[in-house]
């Protein structure tokens, strides 16, 4: 085992640790969040997960639209974390209940909703351990990872179990599907293509360092980063390598790609922008935070937004080398997920702070609203 894996795979351990700990070290008191909280934008519905609630809010002013559980002190479904799926007719989630009883074990539960009303389709709760990434829906199936190194596929319309891949470590990263392909990393240093009708393995690409984030597609080629400080450029269709970038730290969150070029940030927050095709480096730029959320870009590819593991929001102009487009907007919490984009609004996911979105505008960063919009007693 190289010197990297031996004493930095403990810490990426305890970090997570430090995050579940939370909400599941015991079943009574305030919730807080698990992992980091993730939302996703459709339309003119943001859906996210709240802690004790999925969400579905409308994404001009924050108004509640529906909620799962709707009242969760009398029917408490455990704690939401993982980012919403969402397709024509389904938003899917999951959570943790807590154990019942003192011998009793945490419940891992995959929850599939009507997506215009809120109300309970189906559940499925074989997963030994917990989901700390969202799942992605292609084709009928709903794919998901969890930290007991499977990778399960449901029926999106029943919930039944269509097939199980195991891997060789827990899965942290949400899966990528494309046409009949499943796109997915683990934790075990691999990054797996498997068929999405049956979970076969059309190719596994392995690396030095473990996959946490979901690849990003551009004409037939991957972009995903790892743990042993590296960005790889894949083959999709072989599982070949193109080129790879190496940076000072992990890759973490999930990279962006727009046009001829890709965009990736370390966690010790350094913003590369790679010539998509080579690897070589256009630009870089250095943030005074972390960074482990993914990136997103304005739907022109102007802006790139980066969350700082802080809380702060930073818009980059691509087109002048990561300068800041507008402030840094500091907010109170952690930033841990990939900001969402819609149209003119960017949204960003927190934790551990008074509020657990922020809608700011893309333009010029300033605040459109904040849920929830009073501070909680």
């Amino acid at each position: 085992m190289n010197r990297f894996w031996t004493w930095r795979w403990p810490i990426a351990l305890a970090v997570l640790a430090a995050l579940l700990l939370g909400a599941s070290g015991c079943a009574s008191g305030p919730v807080r969040a698990t992992s980091w909280t993730g939302l996703t934008v459709v339309g003119d519905v943001l859906y996210a997960a709240d802690l004790t609630q999925i969400q579905a809010l409308n994404a001009a002013d924050a108004d509640s639209l529906w909620a799962f559980p709707e009242d969760p002190e009398e029917d408490g479904r455990g704690t939401f974390y993982v980012t919403p799926a969402v397709d024509e007719d389904h938003v899917i989630a999951a959570s943790q209940m807590p154990p019942a009883g003192f011998l009793g074990q945490p419940r891992n539960v995959v929850w599939a909703l009507d997506r215009d009303t809120g109300s309970l389709l189906w559940h499925f709760d074989d997963a030994a351990s917990q989901y700390v990434e969202g799942g992605a829906i292609g084709g009928g199936v709903f794919v998901i990872g969890n930290s007991d190194g499977n990778v399960y596929a449901l029926d999106v319309e029943s919930g039944d179990l269509k097939w199980t891949f195991e891997t060789g470590h827990r899965v942290w990263a949400t899966p990528l599907i494309v046409s009949d392909t499943v796109y997915v990393g683990s934790m075990d240093r691999h990054l797996y293509a498997l068929d999405l009708a049956d979970g076969w393995v059309r190719w596994d690409f392995h690396t030095q360092g473990a996959f946490a984030s979901t690849p990003a597609l551009r004409n037939g080629t991957l972009y995903v980063g790892a743990f042993d400080n590296r960005l790889y450029a894949i083959d999709a269709e072989t599982g070949t390598e193109v080129w790879r970038f190496e940076s000072g730290n992990w890759f973490w969150g999930g990279p962006a790609v727009y046009d001829d070029i890709v965009y990736a940030a370390d966690v010790e927050g350094n913003v590369y922008a790679l010539d998509a095709d080579t690897g070589e480096e256009i630009w870089h730029r250095g943030l005074d935070t972390p960074v482990r959320a993914g990136l997103t870009l304005s739907e022109d590819g102007s802006r790139l937004f980066v969350s700082g593991q802080g809380g702060a929001l930073y818009a980059l102009e691509t087109a002048r080398r990561g300068a800041d487009s507008w402030r840094p907007v500091e907010s109170e919490g952690q930033a841990l997920s990939t900001p969402a984009v819609n149209e003119s609004i960017v949204y960003e996911a927190l934790i551990y702070g008074q509020h657990r979105i922020l809608a700011l505008y893309v333009e010029n960063g300033g605040e459109v609203w904040a849920y929830p919009n009073v501070v909680e007693e």
